[in-house]
């Protein structure tokens, strides 16, 4: 055996032998237009992440008083046909919105999540069951999706909106609440609330 030989056997051994590189965990933020919103909280019910991603959970938080809320996901970043399966799933009958792409479900996503969302809008603490967002990728950008069973709407690819009746803590009648994507969009809805007349 030549030296040149045994350097390049030894070479690969040792890159054998030496871990793949770790998938990496981001704070995947999307974020909602609310006027008057003063509390935003997000309960995460189930999700769905790709094979070997890391996934760290949600948090949610007002991130300007009165005006904006946000859901940070703590995940990786690696789209498959099988988040995107989960996700259409949890949505069954109901409807989706999602940010500047193309289709009423979507081909791959990164992650899904499922949860409670409850929100305080002027003197009104909302509640919407089974909602979920998921992040995707188009273009240069990871788009995010939304969606739920209760949501109703129709999907118009790159627009459209969806409604979902929603519990009011202390009230007997439940409220509208409308979630729209924002132009350009990306990681930017918006919520309205349609008071009972």
């Amino acid at each position: 055996m030549t030296l040149k030989n045994a350097l390049l056997g030894s070479a690969a051994l040792l890159v054998a032998a030496l871990p793949s590189q770790a998938a990496t965990q981001h704070n995947n933020d999307v974020f909602f237009a609310i006027a008057g919103v003063t509390q935003f909280d997000f309960s995460e019910t189930a999700h769905s992440v790709s094979k070997d991603q890391p996934y760290g959970g949600t948090s949610a938080k007002v991130s300007k008083s009165g005006a904006e809320a946000q859901i940070v996901v703590k995940a990786g970043r690696h789209g498959t046909s099988k988040v995107a399966e989960w996700f259409k799933t949890q949505v069954g009958s109901g409807q989706t919105l999602v940010c500047d792409s193309k289709g009423t479900f979507p081909d791959k996503l990164n992650f899904a999540v499922k949860g409670t969302l409850k929100m305080t809008v002027g003197d009104k603490t909302i509640t919407c069951q089974d909602v979920l967002v998921g992040q995707g990728h188009f273009g240069v950008n990871n788009n995010w999706w939304m969606g739920g069973p209760n949501m109703q709407g129709t999907h118009v690819s790159l627009t459209g909106a969806t409604i979902q009746t929603c519990k009011v803590e202390g009230k007997v009648l439940p409220v509208e609440v409308v979630f729209t994507p924002q132009t350009p969009c990306v990681n930017h809805f918006s919520i309205s609330v349609i008071e009972p007349k």
